[in-house]
């Protein structure tokens, strides 16, 4: 089962200890016997496509805030990437830089983007818009914690949604808060929350507990809320059951993930549940054409209709390889590993299309898709284009 950052609410020395303990506990043995599983062998294959690297550029960063996936963004004609303190506007045609600036904190979350407004949360808990024309601040307000997440936003509001339980709306003009909603979190969490989810009437989010919830966007109440999981077994560790990752929503229907507990799709407007499966996953899922794509807790890599629900495919030519969330690519699948080899599956059965090293650091990857293209942003900060040839 892949390792996976572990917070517990109290200091840090006990985090860090409590780390440990769950690292080796979540992990099954190898053969060997204590181990972490040793990464799957890559098996040969006659390659059907090519993926081609169009470029790559630094966009700063350092080791210090290596734990934190920050998104990529295009819009327009630029490329908009955060690694540690910096900021960078990229030509998306020839990886140039445009311009950049630094924060006084390291970015932990992004990026969001409304039109040409962009927002990133930094450690020390600031919520920061600026404009995608030229960097400039437009306003930046002190948050109730940390975010993991990236900000979300509409043409009146962005919404963070901060480590200690809280979702907060915020007015897209000035920064002055709206309304803010507590949820009740266990004890003992995943490092990470989940992405909310805004459109222009409602913002979902999910939460360590297994519950997403549907909040109105004017007031913040409650409009429905649901348990996708339901914690089992005697310890805390058994028992974690977090919504991380980002939500879906597509014709009414909102796909979610959760750890040690189930992918669903939910009726946005009621709650309802349309269909579930039991599936243990942190990293969210994906939608590409009719199938929902998942990485579970072991890097098997499921496909799943859609619309009812059954499994399509599963590929676990790659279990324990700690992979990125599957992106979309000119309709096939894409999967980096923690070794920097992308690997092209075929969206009809998941057998493999194309692999290739791409000589960067694969773990805790950000990435965006865009049809025939896919950006992806290292955590030692290299932005990359990525194509098919």
């Amino acid at each position: 089962m892949t390792s996976t950052d572990i917070v517990n609410m109290s200091a840090r020395p006990l985090r860090l200890f409590i780390a440990c303990i769950i690292w080796i506990a979540l992990s099954a043995c190898s053969s060997s016997g204590g181990y972490l599983p040793e990464p799957a062998s890559l098996n040969a294959f006659e390659p059907q496509v090519q993926l081609v690297k169009n470029w790559s550029v630094s966009v700063g960063g350092n080791a210090d805030v290596a734990e934190f996936t920050i998104q990529p963004v295009l819009l327009g004609n630029a490329v908009f990437a955060a690694s540690g303190k910096d900021f960078r506007s990229v030509s998306p045609d020839t990886g140039q830089v445009n311009w950049q600036l630094e924060f006084d904190a390291p970015v932990t979350a992004g990026i969001g983007y409304v039109d040409e407004q962009l927002f990133v949360a930094t450690r020390n808990g600031r919520l920061i818009a600026l404009s995608g024309v030229d960097g400039s601040i437009l306003w930046q307000v002190n948050t109730s914690s940390e975010a993991l997440s990236a900000p979300q936003a509409n043409s009146e509001i962005a919404v963070v949604q901060t480590v200690d339980g809280k979702v907060s709306a915020y007015a897209v003009e000035d920064g002055k808060l709206q309304w803010s909603y507590a949820a009740n979190l266990p004890s003992l969490t995943l490092r990470g929350t989940s992405t909310p989810l805004v459109n222009e009437v409602y913002t979902y989010a999910g939460f360590a507990s297994g519950k997403l919830v549907a909040l109105d966007n004017q007031t913040g109440s409650v409009i429905w809320q649901k348990s996708i999981s339901a914690a089992k077994g005697r310890s805390d560790i058994e028992r974690l059951i977090d919504i991380d990752g980002a939500l879906i929503l597509v014709d009414g229907l909102l796909y979610v993930t959760s750890y040690q507990g189930n992918i669903a799709a939910i009726d946005a407007l009621t709650g309802t549940t349309i269909w579930q499966q039991p599936v243990s996953s942190i990293n969210g899922a994906t939608l590409v054409g009719d199938a929902v794509l998942v990485v579970d807790a072991q890097d098997i890599v499921l496909a799943y209709d859609r619309k009812l629900g059954h499994v399509l495919w599963q590929n676990d030519a790659l279990k324990y390889r700690l992979l990125s969330t599957p992106m979309g690519l000119d309709d096939q699948v894409l999967v980096v590993d923690a070794q920097g080899y992308a690997h092209l599956l075929q969206l009809e059965d998941g057998e493999f299309l194309g692999r290739q090293k791409l000589g960067i650091n694969g773990a805790r990857i950000g990435s965006k898709s865009y049809q025939d293209t896919i950006f992806l942003l290292s955590q030692d900060g290299r932005l990359t284009r990525l194509g098919l040839k």
